[in-house]
Parts: C-alpha cells; sequence; structure tokens
C-alpha cells in the first residue's frame, strides 16, 4: 500500500477526461429494455444558441445526482440528451452575427448556414455536458429537426387539423418586430413600467364640448373607430349613442357602452382600436366596429397614419403629443405604474397586430389532462406550490398561435396550406411531445414499441419553472391527449441561478460567469458539489463563485481522507481491540442512520440538505473522530480485519457521495480496486450497489453522544486555558463505577492521563465543572493557570474602566458642568487605575 504514489491534490485536469472516457467507452450509461425497473430522465434541451450558463450547470447536476443515484440503487437508467432547435433564438442570433438580413441571402443558402451553426454549437454543447459529468446515453441524442422529430410533428399537425383542433384566422397576435415573428402568450414577459397616461379631448360632433379620454397609446388615434364607457357609469349617460371627432384624422366615431371598461381607470372612457388590442378587438365583434390596420410588421405607422406614416411607433408618439398639445387637445398627463409585455427572446416591446395565423384550440385538448392533474399525486409535483400555479393557467387558457413567420423550423405541411409563404411551427409544438418522440410514439404508439412500452412515463423531469408554461404544461396535455397517459410520474422544479442584479442567467444576456473557465479553475467536482449546497429545494439562488471553494473544500477533503487510510499498516498485534470494535460499532451504526436520512430526504429532492447532511458526517464523524482516533490508538498499526471493515466503510462512504461528486470518488476507486490490494473491488464505482438501510443500535449512537460532549468540553477546557494538546489532563467524575471501554476511550481521545472519582472537596471553584447525564465532570485548573487567567480578568476590567474616566475627562459638557470636586474625583480614579494596571503587568511578568 506504502508503494502507491498518490500526489497532492486530485489532479482533475488530467483525471477527470480519461474517467469520463472510460465510463463512456465502456457503456455504463447506456440502456436497453430488460427485466429490471426502469429509471428515465429527460433533459430540458438547451438550445443550439451559444455555450450553457451557470443554470444548465445546476439543472443538469441535479438531473445526474438523481440518475447516478437510481444506477447504484439497480434501476435501468436511461438518461435521455438532447438539443432544441429553437427558432426565433437561433435566427436572431445569427441574423445578429452576420449582419445581413436573411431575406439578402436567400432561404437554400441561409438553413445551410444554420445548419453549420447547429453542428458548431451542438459539439460544443455537448462537450460541455460531458465535463459536467453527464450520465447521459448519448446513443440517444435527440434533435428537436431530427428527421423522426419532422414526421412525428408533421403527422399530429395533419391529425389535429383533420380531427378540427386546428384552425386558421386573421386576428389579433403578439408581433415580434425584431425578429418579424408571431409569439404566443407564453413567449412574453411582462415588466413593470413607469408609463404615461394621457388625457385627450375627443370634441362631441355639433356640439360646442368635448369628452376626455385616457389612453396609453395615442399614436393609434388613427385607428380609433369608437369612444368606450362603462354602462352603469353616471357620468357618461347622457353621452351614450353620440360621436365624436377624432383629433388629427376628423374622423366621426360613436360613444358606445360595454362592460369591460374600468371605471376608475383614467377617466373612465377608453378609445377602442380593434387592429391593435385584443380587448379591443372583442370589443368591436360585439358591436360591429370597423377595424384599421395602423402599423405595420416593423412597427411603423401606415399610410393610414397620414403626415406620420412612415415613423416607428415611438417617434410618432412623440409628434403626435406634440401636434395635441400644440392644438389644445391635451387635457393633462399622469404617470403611473403599468406592466408592459416583451419578447423573451429579444427583449422588445411586443406589439398587436392583425395577422393571419395557426392557432390550436387547447380548450378541447385539455379536459383530459385538466382532469387527471386534479387528482391527487397523479403527477407528483415539487415544490407543490407548482400545482396552483397549474390551475391558475388552465382557468385562463387561450387558443395556442402556432405559426412563427420563420426560416429555421419545422415547416407547416403543404397539405394544409392555403397560403405559399415560407413559415414554419412554434419550437414548442415540437418540444410538447418530446417524450414521446424520444421513444417513437408518435409514429408507432401500439403495443409493439418495447421502448415505449418499458420506458413511458418518464420517471423524472427536472426543470425551471420559467418553462412551466411553454414546455411542462403542455407536454402534460399532449401525453394524456395523444396516448391517454401521463408523460412523467414526478417533476421538480428547481430554482433559477441569478447574477449579482437578480436577472435571471441566460445565454441572450451573457450573464453568467465562463463554464469552461470555471471547470479549468475548480474541476467538475467542485462546481457540481459548490453549486448544489447554494441551490435549496424549488428557490431562486444568486450566484457566487465562492460557492466553488466550497465545493472544493469537499473534494479535498476526501481527497486528504483518503491518503491517510493510505498509511495505516498491518501489523499482526491485536491491540486496543475493545476500543476498536466500541469506535467502529458507532460509526458504522452512524452511516446506517445518515443512509435512512438521506434516502428520506432525496425522495423530497432536497438535494442540497442531503450533501450538506453527507459532508457534516464525513467531516467531524469519519475524518475528525473515526480516522483521528483510530490513528492515535493504535499509531498507523491495524490489525488486517479491522483495516478490512475500514476499507469497506470508506467504499459505502464513496458511494454515497458518487452522485455528487463523481469523478474523485471514481477515481479513488479505481485505485483502491488495484489487484492484491485490500481494497480490491474489480467493478467501477458508478454501477456499484447503493448502501442499504439497516437496523440502528441507538444505544451505542446515544452513548458515543455523550463521549463526543465530554470531548467537547474537554476540548473547551484546553481553549480556554490555552493547554496544548499533548498536554494530558486529568479527569475526575463522581461516577464511582465509569464504564471501563468509555473510559478508555476517553483517555485516548482526550489525551487524559486517567479519569477518577472526585472525593469530597471544598475548594470546587478551582475545577473546571461541567454536568452530562446527572454525571458532574471537574478538571482541575493548574494554579498557575488559574492566577494568570485571574490576573488577566482583572487587568482587562481596570483597563476598561479606565476608558471610560478617560473618556469622561475629555467630555466638555461634563467639564463645564461638573463641580471641580468630582471632577477630582475622578482624577484620582484615573492615577489609582495607572497604578493598579501597572502592578497586574508586573505580576505577569513572573509567571
Amino acid at each position: 500500500m506504502n508503494s502507491i504514489k498518490i500526489e497532492k491534490e486530485y489532479n482533475f485536469l488530467k483525471n477527470d477526461k480519461i474517467i469520463y472516457n472510460y465510463w463512456e467507452k465502456n457503456k455504463y450509461f447506456n440502456s436497453l429494455p430488460d427485466n429490471r425497473f426502469s429509471y428515465v430522465v429527460i433533459m430540458p434541451p438547451p438550445n443550439i444558441t451559444g455555450v450553457l450558463h451557470m443554470g444548465h450547470i445546476l439543472n443538469n447536476t441535479i438531473q445526474d445526482v438523481l440518475t447516478r443515484k437510481a444506477r447504484l440503487e439497480g434501476f435501468n437508467t436511461c438518461w435521455v440528451p438532447g438539443l432544441d432547435h429553437a427558432s426565433i433564438a437561433t435566427e436572431h442570433k445569427l441574423i445578429t452575427e452576420l449582419g445581413i438580413s436573411k431575406e439578402k441571402i436567400g432561404l437554400k443558402r441561409f438553413l445551410k448556414i444554420a445548419t453549420k451553426w447547429k453542428i458548431k454549437y451542438s459539439k460544443t454543447i455537448i462537450k460541455q455536458l460531458k465535463k459536467i459529468g453527464c450520465s447521459c446515453d448519448w446513443q440517444r441524442l435527440k434533435f428537436s429537426l431530427d428527421e423522426n422529430f419532422s414526421k412525428s410533428v408533421h403527422k399530429i399537425f395533419r391529425t389535429l387539423y383533420k380531427d378540427g383542433y386546428l384552425y386558421k384566422k386573421y386576428g389579433i397576435v403578439n408581433w415580434d418586430t425584431k425578429t418579424q415573428t408571431a409569439l404566443s402568450n407564453e413567449e412574453i414577459q411582462y415588466k413593470m413600467c413607469r408609463v404615461k397616461l394621457y388625457y385627450i379631448k375627443y370634441q362631441l360632433k355639433n356640439e360646442n364640448n368635448y369628452i376626455i379620454v385616457a389612453t396609453k397609446r395615442p399614436e393609434t388615434i388613427f385607428a380609433d373607430t369608437a369612444l368606450c364607457v362603462n354602462p352603469t357609469d353616471k357620468r357618461y349617460l347622457k353621452y351614450r349613442n353620440k360621436k365624436v371627432i377624432v383629433p388629427i384624422s376628423s374622423k366621426e366615431i360613436p360613444i358606445i357602452a360595454d362592460n369591460y371598461v374600468d371605471k376608475k381607470f383614467g377617466s373612465g372612457c377608453v378609445k377602442i382600436t380593434p387592429a391593435h388590442n385584443y380587448n379591443d378587438k372583442l370589443i368591436a365583434e360585439r358591436h360591429n366596429l370597423e377595424i384599421i390596420n395602423l402599423i405595420d410588421k416593423n412597427g411603423k405607422l401606415n399610410k393610414s397614419g397620414l403626415d406620420f406614416a412612415g415613423q416607428s411607433v415611438k417617434t410618432a408618439r412623440i409628434k403626435i403629443i406634440e401636434f395635441l398639445k400644440k392644438n389644445n387637445y391635451l387635457f393633462k398627463l399622469k404617470e403611473y405604474n403599468s406592466q408592459i409585455g416583451y419578447s423573451e427572446r429579444s427583449n422588445t416591446e411586443v406589439e398587436q397586430l392583425l395577422s393571419s395565423q395557426w392557432f390550436l384550440k387547447m380548450n378541447l385538448l385539455v379536459k383530459k389532462a385538466l382532469h387527471n392533474i386534479h387528482q391527487k399525486d397523479i403527477i407528483k409535483l415539487y415544490p407543490k406550490k407548482i400545482k396552483k400555479k397549474i390551475k391558475d393557467w388552465f382557468l385562463n387558457l387561450k387558443d395556442w398561435n402556432i405559426s412563427r413567420q420563420l426560416w429555421w423550423g419545422h415547416r407547416i405541411p403543404e397539405c394544409c396550406k392555403t397560403e405559399k409563404k415560407v413559415e414554419v411551427l412554434d419550437t414548442w409544438f415540437s418540444a410538447w411531445i418530446w417524450p414521446i418522440v424520444i421513444f417513437n410514439g408518435i409514429m408507432n404508439n401500439n403495443n409493439n414499441n418495447s421502448e415505449l412500452q418499458y420506458y413511458y412515463p418518464i420517471t423524472e423531469l427536472v426543470t425551471g419553472d420559467d418553462i412551466l408554461f411553454f414546455w411542462v404544461i403542455r407536454m402534460i396535455i399532449a401525453g394524456f391527449f395523444f396516448l391517454k397517459k401521463k408523460p412523467f410520474k414526478n417533476i421538480y422544479f428547481n430554482g433559477i441561478v441569478k447574477d449579482s442584479n437578480r436577472l435571471k442567467m441566460s445565454k441572450s444576456l451573457g450573464n453568467s460567469p465562463n463554464i469552461n473557465q470555471s471547470f479549468n479553475k475548480y474541476g467538475a467536482d467542485s462546481v457540481r458539489s459548490g453549486i448544489l449546497i447554494m441551490a435549496p429545494i424549488g428557490k431562486d439562488m444568486v450566484f457566487n463563485p465562492d460557492t466553488f471553494l466550497i465545493g472544493n473544500k469537499i473534494k479535498n477533503k476526501i481527497w486528504n481522507a483518503f491518503k491517510l487510510i493510505l498509511t495505516f499498516k498491518i501489523t499482526p498485534q491485536k491491540k486496543n481491540i475493545e476500543i476498536n470494535n466500541y469506535i467502529f460499532s458507532w460509526i458504522k451504526n452512524k452511516l446506517y442512520l445518515l443512509v435512512k436520512l438521506i434516502n428520506k430526504l432525496f425522495k423530497k429532492y432536497k438535494l442540497s440538505k442531503v450533501l450538506i447532511i453527507i459532508y457534516s458526517f464525513f467531516k467531524k464523524d469519519f475524518c475528525s473522530l473515526f480516522l483521528e482516533s483510530t490513528k492515535r490508538i493504535n499509531s498507523y498499526k491495524l490489525t488486517y480485519s479491522f483495516l478490512k471493515k475500514i476499507s469497506k466503510l470508506f467504499r459505502n462512504i464513496l458511494i454515497i457521495f458518487h452522485p455528487f461528486i463523481p469523478f474523485i470518488t471514481e477515481y479513488i476507486w479505481s485505485i483502491l480496486k488495484l489487484k492484491n490490494n485490500i481494497f480490491h473491488n474489480k467493478k467501477p464505482l458508478l454501477i456499484q450497489k447503493w448502501p442499504t438501510e439497516k437496523k440502528l443500535n441507538r444505544n451505542i449512537l446515544n452513548e458515543f453522544k455523550l463521549i463526543n460532549k465530554i470531548i467537547f468540553q474537554i476540548r473547551k477546557f484546553r481553549e480556554i486555558y490555552k493547554i496544548y494538546k499533548k498536554i494530558t489532563l486529568l479527569v475526575f467524575c463522581n461516577n464511582k463505577k465509569y464504564n471501563k471501554i468509555k473510559k478508555n476511550i476517553l483517555i485516548f481521545l482526550g489525551n487524559l492521563k486517567s479519569i477518577k472519582c472526585l472525593k469530597k472537596h471544598n475548594n470546587y471553584n478551582k475545577y473546571y465543572t461541567f454536568i452530562l447525564a446527572d454525571e458532574i465532570y471537574f478538571i482541575k485548573i493548574p494554579k498557575k493557570i488559574f492566577y494568570i487567567k485571574k490576573i488577566k480578568h482583572e487587568l482587562s476590567y481596570y483597563k476598561n474602566y479606565l476608558d471610560k474616566i478617560i473618556l469622561k475627562l475629555k467630555t466638555s459638557s461634563f467639564l463645564k458642568k461638573a463641580p471641580q470636586k468630582i471632577i477630582n474625583l475622578e482624577k484620582e480614579k484615573k492615577r489609582y487605575c495607572l497604578n493598579k494596571i501597572n502592578l497586574l503587568k508586573f505580576k505577569l511578568t513572573k509567571y
């Protein structure tokens, strides 16, 4: 054992890649149906828009921890990796990088460039996922534009179209003027902004009077087709059915009444622009109003904007307000806070425009899913508060706009198109059938699809709640609709990783630390364990690079413990057998207790707490108490049988650590399995057996807990009186029949001369005393140390007292108001303190 050359620190730059290649080469991550229970995880596919960020690291680390533990527990694990084509984001990134419009490039050439982009970033992302240690079944890697995906997407589109679930409609849509495409409601991020509310005068027809209209969007004035008030609003009863003249355009429009209007908002009278507001469009349909299209797809006013045509919405707003002010149409303006919708991908303010788009009738699809999701625990959701969010979403359900005016993505099938123009489907329309397509469940959902039968439903989905509505709910709907089964057994929503400004880390913002630099500096084990410890269940975390230093400490502690174990030598001499067996029995039961506890916490996805508890056990119990005491008691020389027990215990600890810290644990395992070595074990660590829960010996755990408390008090005594560890102490106890093994353990661990029964003594103040479980312990304070402590205490007292006197004598208000007699008394106190301090300092020099 001593001949094995071990480096001072674990070399992750050299070893991590070798270990991962070994796992992959031997196909330990691969899965095929067999007689074991399956454990299936699907990776939320990263977009091929660039490198991974810290949010991906956290999410994929959690998935890997769960997968590795399941593999150790004997499940047939199948973690399916994937990549998403991300239509909007990829096109936006690609066009930005090229610096030229796709129309100038041309369709064929643009798609070739996009494919090259996909190949480049796919390689980068996969490389990073492997560097994390992701134990995915790489032979199952899926890309959302693969041939099988395209076939599946087209099949469900045609089926839904044929069965009446899909329709094409010319109506109001959310429009991203930067990426030039329609968006679904879920792709809009609402931000609280400070906006202006403009109060505009609309003159009543044939009257020398006007009505005040409050609006956020004066630039849409050319698209006004009515003013609207609440039918119960008494202020406007006399104006009903009259007409007003629209400022600037001089067009006549009616005043109508509709319950939609909020009497308390603004003036209680609003303008209706049906072409650029969803709710206005509904009012227009109810009242048979004209619809005037004003804003084009570039976010500019068209010819309906008269003299303001060709101007952007923001520019037109400024110019129109200037005109209204100049011509006395602007009554007043007021600032207030309002939610403004922005494109989730381009961060551009969303316009509501009229456009011809494909829609999916969600109300018809969700009935089955809604019924099942409300059943108790049919799909287990963590944290449970997510369930309410899902219910709220179902209550406010709208039809899903699934068409996008893009080139990169799944084309709308020709058989269903009415216009000859390039359009693709929303990326999420391929993503919502992801759990089914990865096992070819759309093209073949019959009983002869053995993989679908074996792997579906998916065991675990780990994702952020930021894509709850985009993806998760829609997958649940698709599962119940297409296969009449739930798609997942468990869904865990991990927290979102945010930067120091509390903004979500994302590729578009570029606010994540460089992943490759982090791995090269700290190694995968430190990055994984550091970020996990800082990520409690379901809560967002603000990233701090110091988290990796925490991971480093854990990794280094494991390495140092390993090196210490290798220094133990085998001896035939059987010394301290009782003590060794007792301490080993305690640590073994401590491990049993640990396994039981972490198994419970795993079921609740409390992975951060699990890692903290494992490390606490390893650092305090296994290293500081068990290994150190074993070393001290046996002077590095152990019997073969005892060393074998330690090796087995250490191997179990490595197995428990492995899901979190896979590389260093596998590397240590590979050294411990060398031939002719007491630690020999042929199989690699990642396919070992997870420790089973065993019956606990509570008595020994309680006994050793008391021993630990005694040791703590002895160490506290040494710290208070500055007594070195090497100096042996004599401890007294009121217990006449002190347990022999307990006594011997305390002598070894506390470095004591002995533990004796204390006879009656009057001068207890010379002893350090503590009480534990009805036993009173006494440690005599050495005389010299006792007086030094007393002198130091007295010296500290007089120094503090002197500082107060000096402060008082420096205070001008005291010197002005106090009688001279009192001032002189304070000066006398000062002299006394100085003399006392000098005397105490002199006494200290004698010791």
